[in-house]
């Protein structure tokens, strides 16, 4: 039975998540700030990205301090030896890594896009690449049989082999392509 004492403990704790990611915050925005981070990312791309620097390391930083916090509730809730608690706590960090993989491969994408100047459509076959990868990583952290994980990686691995390879055809052959269907007409 959940005793009033665990609820508030487990309250405070989340409270003070909180205010710490607050506190947080706002020391990554001054130290960016002082440390000029974000003039250096120009100096490597000279368009910088959408998302600054800033809200990048914030994000992180939030997502690391919602995980211990996380933690410490399941820890209260769920007592430390057993096999839930580890299961738990091991789901909370593959989250968090699946997180912070995703969001650090669509700034580096997206800055990549940027500083090459590539069209729309390229700049389109960069994020849905990143998609399917994140819709893997997702699926491995979901809690399905093995053979459907299989299947359905095995599904996203031939997804992102013909869009890697229609794209490829598209990049390499789409004038000549273009060419020949217009002679047709």
């Amino acid at each position: 039975m959940i005793s009033m004492p665990k609820i508030a403990l487990a309250s405070l704790i989340i409270f003070l998540s909180f205010l710490l990611m607050r506190l947080v915050n706002r020391l990554i925005g001054w130290l960016v700030r002082v440390g000029r981070l974000e003039d250096y990312l120009r100096e490597v791309f000279p368009e910088g990205t959408r998302i600054s620097l800033t809200r990048i390391f914030s994000l992180i930083a939030d997502s690391l301090i919602l995980i211990a916090a996380s933690s410490g509730v399941i820890r209260i809730f769920v007592p430390e030896g057993t096999r839930l608690y580890g299961e738990a706590v091991d789901y909370l960090a593959r989250v968090g890594s699946i997180v912070i993989l995703a969001l650090l491969s669509i700034v580096l994408i997206d800055a990549l896009v940027k500083s090459m100047r590539f069209e729309r459509k390229t700049e389109m076959f960069f994020m849905m690449l990143i998609s399917l990868t994140v819709a893997i990583l997702i699926i491995d952290l979901t809690n399905l049989s093995s053979e459907i994980k299989l299947t359905l990686s095995a599904g996203l691995s031939i997804g992102l082999g013909l869009l890697i390879g229609v794209f490829s055809a598209w990049a390499f052959f789409g004038e000549y392509l273009e060419g020949r269907a217009g002679s047709r007409g």
